[in-house]
């Protein structure tokens, strides 16, 4: 409850797409505890909703310590785990947050991505097609 979220909007306010929304839930869920377990208490994290080319773009933006190339190849493995000694809580999880947001966005149709440095914060997003009446 103490944490803070900075959303940003597109001007036209609705981006519709054609979702499950307790699973695109679920996907964002994944991306905030990740992007909250990361960084510390007092830095807030991004939401940005935007639209590129024909897709609705949703990305989460954390200011923690960021991820080497080779754990951005390994994030989206079943299990993984990013060690990191300033995790924030004592749940480390399972290494299947990740995997399941892959797996969603895939079912619908998206794509999924990461843009990160080592000791520089990272931007998790997601892809989803614009609904057939948008285009």
């Amino acid at each position: 409850p103490t944490r803070r979220i900075e959303l940003i909007l597109p001007s036209q306010g609705q981006v519709p797409v054609v979702a499950d929304v307790d699973r695109i839930e679920q996907v964002l869920t994944n991306y905030l505890t990740n992007a909250f377990k990361y960084s510390a208490p007092g830095q807030a994290v991004r939401v940005q909703l935007s639209v590129e080319d024909l897709m609705a773009r949703v990305s989460v933006s954390d200011q923690g310590s960021g991820l080497t190339l080779e754990q951005q190849q390994r994030i989206w493995d079943c299990f993984y785990q990013v060690k990191d000694t300033r995790l924030q809580g004592s749940d480390g999880g399972l290494g299947l947050g990740l995997y399941i947001v892959r797996t969603i966005i895939a079912q619908h149709q998206g794509q999924v991505g990461v843009e990160s440095g080592h000791g520089q914060g990272s931007t998790f997003w997601f892809m989803l097609p614009l609904a057939d009446d948008v285009l």
